[in-house]
């Protein structure tokens, strides 16, 4: 098998569910059949998957779309007048993703790029030009290849959170 990368299209595999993944949660049974493309990799072998929300089940893809619809009107209705009427009706929509993290033994490749429809598509296109801030760097010669982002865990979280509420308590 052609080893994974960012950007790859892939379908999880349909499997049983075993005790090392109700430990990792990694894998559940309602992940078999997905599709979607590789957001990230990490180097404990988990795999951030950007699903494809067509391979979900119409009651999954029914509950998304409904939340994103409520995210979207919660957004609009926190911004002012103002702000509110100087946004283009492609501004105002707003498409959040679908991510699950998966072991990148459980995906298999699947042909024809990425799966997504070209309505979601442009949305992550748009989103994703928009999340780019500053110039861009040249790569660092001492570094061969880039290094892979580090999964935190729960411990880090809470630590990192614990560390945010008290800068919170400092301001006040």
């Amino acid at each position: 098998m052609a080893e994974l990368k960012v950007g790859d299209a892939v379908q999880i595999k349909t499997r049983e569910v075993t005790n090392d993944d109700i430990k990792s949660s990694l894998y559940f049974s309602y992940f078999g059949g997905l599709q979607g493309a590789i957001d990230r990799i990490y180097d404990d072998g988990s795999v951030c998957v950007d699903v494809d929300l067509d391979s979900l089940t119409q009651d999954a893809r029914d509950r998304h779309l409904e939340t994103q619809e409520a995210e979207r009107k919660r957004w609009l209705e926190g911004l002012s007048g103002e702000a509110r009427n100087r946004l283009s009706e492609d501004q105002k929509k707003l498409a959040i993703s679908y991510k699950i993290l998966v072991s990148k033994k459980d995906l298999e490749p699947t042909k024809g790029g990425k799966p997504k429809s070209a309505k979601s598509q442009k949305a992550s296109d748009d989103s994703s030009s928009a999340a780019s801030s500053g110039p861009a760097r040249a790569p660092d010669p001492d570094k061969s290849e880039p290094e892979s982002p580090k999964r935190l865990s729960e411990a880090d979280l809470a630590a990192n959170e614990e560390e945010f509420l008290r800068s919170l308590q400092n301001r006040s």
